[in-house]
């Protein structure tokens, strides 16, 4: 590994690992199939934890994380190794393939309607389906990169430093996105409950 490179926006460990995905991609890229095989290691818990969260079904986010490797696989020649990017080039491609499966899922699947004019009071202890209706309708009202910010950062436990660095964003960018949609959500969701 290049120990002269400088990556001041990363912690060591992320300085580190995106030396390594660099190095790795760029043997990817020649059709190293180890290398390509180690990239994945690193990475697919991450991309199957994000995509997961943004389509919350796990046959469907295994498929999209298949499709993720496959694209990144032919796609491999097209990375610049010297960038030091290749976790938020991969992310890319996953965002990409989510929406990609949105999109077809909006053509093809009729959206669910939520009655919010129920007039039931909600039980003293929250009730876990009702909390997971509410917030998948909260989530709903969100612009695509205030979704992206929420899932990662409270369904896949990033911290807003790795969000920026997945993103392409810079943290407080991070920070204020996740405050508005936070924001709206909490508006949704205490709009929907009596």
């Amino acid at each position: 590994m290049q120990d002269s490179v400088s990556l001041p926006h990363l912690r060591e460990a992320d300085q580190l690992q995106a030396l390594e995905l660099d190095e790795l991609a760029a043997r990817a890229a020649l059709g190293d199939r180890a290398a390509f095989e180690r990239i994945y290691n690193l990475l697919v818990d991450d991309l199957y934890s994000y995509i997961r969260g943004q389509c919350r079904n796990e046959t469907v986010a295994e498929d999209l994380v298949a499709n993720v490797f496959l694209k990144a696989w032919r796609s491999a020649k097209g990375y610049r190794p010297s960038s030091h990017t290749f976790r938020r080039w991969i992310f890319t491609i996953a965002r990409n393939e989510v929406r990609d499966f949105w999109r077809a899922s909006q053509r093809t699947l009729p959206m669910v309607e939520f009655d919010i004019s129920d007039e039931r009071q909600p039980e003293p202890e929250s009730d876990p389906v009702e909390v997971r209706r509410l917030v998948q309708q909260a989530l709903a009202t969100l612009t695509e990169e205030q979704r992206q910010v929420v899932v990662l950062r409270y369904f896949s436990n990033k911290s807003h430093e790795e969000i920026a660095t997945i993103l392409g964003k810079r943290e407080g960018a991070v920070r204020a996105q996740l405050m508005r949609a936070l924001r709206q959500m909490r508006k949704v969701m205490g709009d929907a409950t009596p």
